[in-house]
């Protein structure tokens, strides 16, 4: 038989979910692994699909998406971004994130072109990459997690197309400042580059920080991919909904490969979505409360048990060295899985400088917070 895709061939499957299949197997084992919040699904998004199911909303959606969900969007988008946006030319809905940030990638790059990331870094960003043929340049970040920006002026060449950026950002819990967000804008004007700025966590951040959208500022709507989903603000990760901002001319490519590959996105979820966006996100106050509560927490433990670690400042997760410990990530969380039943991601999944670092994710109750830190003392404490 002729060789299959050596592209795919050379993707790993997925470490994450592979830990969360160990895990979920295992009544005795606390998952701090997975990037999910805990809180049930607002009431009022599930009845949106219920309803809509009960109309038999079944058949295939308009490629785009609804229109009623396309001008909801519209509405958060300047209200919420201040991103002024037409709901005809500027969105189109995804399944999830995750496909939005492949439209990103289709739509822009060909095979050749590099794009800048700052490492560690979330794990699809890399593998997506190689499936167009796109060479990732991986710049180290400083040693609190902010993007080191005078590597990522030096990293770039002719072939640079694009960079990248999540914040709150996934693994690291760092939060660009307003100082770091203009450095990268400087950055990708001065040399015409793309921007793809995933904001996924957009409403997890804390300690008086504000999230901007770079498609808000001056000079760049036109060059900015804005990527977005319904998945963690409404804690329903499920739904596979997203969606993408930007220029008429990228939209309309990504609706080409869109319609090629996926045919649309789920019909009767959107309207979910539409009821989740009618809510407003009032109903996150106190849940935020709860998150920088478990954030203090964890972080607090971790200092207390000896850990090298940085308070992160936004999203859900935190990036603990192992180094002090003699152990890489990998052997962390081999052995704590084992020894302690805690399910904990080894930090080489998510790029060449972070060998010796575990991914933290406190998206789950306190009182396991609580039980899962005192597992790590004792792990720690054996050694």
């Amino acid at each position: 038989m002729k060789e299959t895709s050596q592209r795919l061939v050379k993707a790993p499957k997925s470490a994450i979910r592979k830990l969360f299949d160990l895990a979920s197997g295992r009544s005795d084992i606390i998952s701090l692994g997975i990037g999910q919040p805990d809180f049930r699904t607002p009431e009022p998004i599930i009845q949106g699909n219920i309803n809509a199911l009960k109309k038999n909303i079944t058949m295939y959606a308009p490629t785009r998406g609804v229109p009623e969900l396309l001008e909801l969007i519209q509405k958060k988008a300047l209200n919420i971004n201040k991103i002024e946006i037409n709901w005809k030319d500027n969105i189109i809905v995804t399944n999830g994130a995750s496909q939005a940030v492949t439209l990103a990638f289709a739509s822009i790059f060909n095979p050749g072109d590099e794009l800048i990331i700052s490492s560690p870094n979330f794990v699809s960003y890399f593998y997506c990459a190689s499936f167009f043929g796109v060479k990732v340049i991986e710049v180290e970040r400083n040693k609190d997690f902010s993007p080191n920006i005078e590597k990522i002026r030096k990293s770039i060449t002719k072939k640079t197309k694009a960079m990248l950026i999540n914040t709150p950002n996934n693994p690291t819990g760092f939060a660009l400042t307003q100082k770091d967000l203009k450095e990268i804008i400087d950055i990708i004007i001065e040399n015409d580059l793309y921007l793809i700025t995933d904001e996924v966590y957009e409403n997890y951040i804390y300690d008086g920080l504000k999230h901007v959208s770079p498609a808000s500022l001056d000079g760049m709507f036109e060059r900015t991919i804005t990527v977005n989903a319904m998945s963690k603000l409404y804690s329903a990760t499920g739904f596979r909904l997203g969606y993408v901002i930007a220029s008429k001319e990228i939209i309309d490519l990504m609706e080409k490969f869109h319609q090629y590959t996926i045919a649309g996105t789920n019909h009767a979820a959107q309207y979910g979505y539409i009821e989740a966006l009618k809510m407003g996100s009032n109903f996150f106050k106190e849940i935020w409360k709860s998150f920088n509560k478990r954030r203090n927490l964890v972080y607090d433990r971790l200092n207390e048990i000896g850990f090298e670690v940085l308070k992160p400042s936004g999203a859900f997760y935190i990036m603990p060295s192992t180094e002090k410990f003699k152990l890489s990530g990998s052997e962390f969380s081999q052995r704590i899985m084992k020894e302690q039943a805690v399910a904990i991601v080894p930090g080489n999944i998510f790029g060449s400088f972070s060998d010796n670092m575990i991914r933290i994710s406190y998206a789950t109750e306190l009182e396991k917070l609580e039980e899962a830190m005192n597992r790590i003392e004792k792990f720690i404490q054996n050694l």
